[in-house]
């Protein structure tokens, strides 16, 4: 026993041939404006995330290297430092140059405003 609501359902279904225009263009707009929020999400996502690494990375690199001068009965030297680097590899994920600075590791691409010393800033040539 099928409803009257049922079989004008099926008809409909029956006689469907597609999606008219303006369903098309409404569907496209709505996919747009979720792309236009969506993508934003994301890329700030991965930025902050690349960042959060950046300051791991770097946390774990002071401490490893403060113990390295410790055991070693070392005072820091930029020399000693940048030859601990090549062993340790890659710590910032967008490629920042990593240094050591007054007991500090820092990030050209993730350290604080602050932490970016006068001679470090570039200053584009006209």
């Amino acid at each position: 026993m099928e409803t009257n609501l049922g079989k004008r359902i099926g008809k409909a279904m029956k006689d469907s041939r597609g999606l008219t225009l303006v369903e098309l263009l409404a569907l496209i707009v709505v996919l747009g404006v979720l792309a236009g929020i969506a993508v934003p999400t994301v890329l700030s996502l991965i930025g902050k995330t690349e960042a959060d690494v950046c300051l791991n990375n770097r946390m774990v690199l002071k401490n490893d290297y403060e113990r390295e001068l410790v055991l070693r009965d070392l005072a820091h030297m930029d020399v000693l430092f940048e030859d601990y680097l090549i062993n340790v590899g890659v710590v910032c994920p967008v490629g920042g140059i990593v240094r050591y600075n007054d007991g500090e590791v820092l990030c050209s691409e993730h350290s604080e405003a602050g932490d970016v010393e006068e001679d470090d800033v570039v200053v584009p040539f006209l």
